[in-house]
C-alpha cells in the first residue's frame, strides 16, 4: 500500500482532532423542580413586578448553591415550558453581592469560590402556574 502526502495530512488531521475533541469539558446541567409561590409585588428594576417565584435548593434544601470546581459561568433557565402569555425572569444574586437578571434566562460568570441563589420570578398574570405548582429550574455550569 503506497500512502502519498495527502494521505499523511488527513491522518495527521484525524489524530490532532480527535486529540483536541478530548479535551472538551462537558458543561455540568441540573434540572430541578420547585414549587411556585404565588405573591404580588410591585417593584421597579430587575425583576421588577412580579406575581411569584420558584427558588431553586442545593442538596441540604438551603437557597446558597455552589457551583463545581473550575466553573466560569453559570446559565440559568426556565424549563418550566408554560405556553403563551406566560413570561418569567431569571435572577442570580451572589453572595459577594452581585446580580444578573434576564428575561427566561441569564448567563452569569462564576466561580466555586462563592455561591449563588438562583430565582425564576413569573411576570405574568396567573395561572399558570398555580400555588405550589413544580416550575423546572434548570442550572448549567461551564468550564
Amino acid at each position: 500500500m503506497k500512502i502519498n502526502k495527502t494521505s499523511k495530512i488527513i491522518c495527521a488531521t484525524i489524530i490532532i482532532l480527535g486529540g483536541l475533541i478530548g479535551f472538551v469539558v462537558p458543561a455540568k446541567s441540573q434540572s430541578q423542580l420547585d414549587p411556585f409561590t404565588a405573591d404580588t409585588v410591585s417593584g421597579s428594576g430587575c425583576p421588577g413586578s412580579y406575581t411569584g417565584v420558584a427558588k431553586m435548593t442545593n442538596s441540604t434544601g438551603a437557597y446558597w448553591i455552589t457551583p463545581p470546581a473550575n466553573t466560569s459561568s453559570g446559565t440559568l433557565t426556565d424549563a418550566s415550558g408554560f405556553g403563551s402569555p406566560y413570561t418569567s425572569v431569571a435572577y442570580v444574586k451572589s453572595k459577594t453581592g452581585f446580580s444578573w437578571c434576564e428575561t427566561n434566562t441569564v448567563t452569569f460568570p462564576a466561580t466555586n469560590t462563592t455561591s449563588y441563589e438562583l430565582y425564576i420570578y413569573v411576570k405574568s398574570p396567573l395561572p399558570p402556574p398555580t400555588n405550589g405548582q413544580p416550575m423546572n429550574l434548570q442550572i448549567t455550569w461551564q468550564q
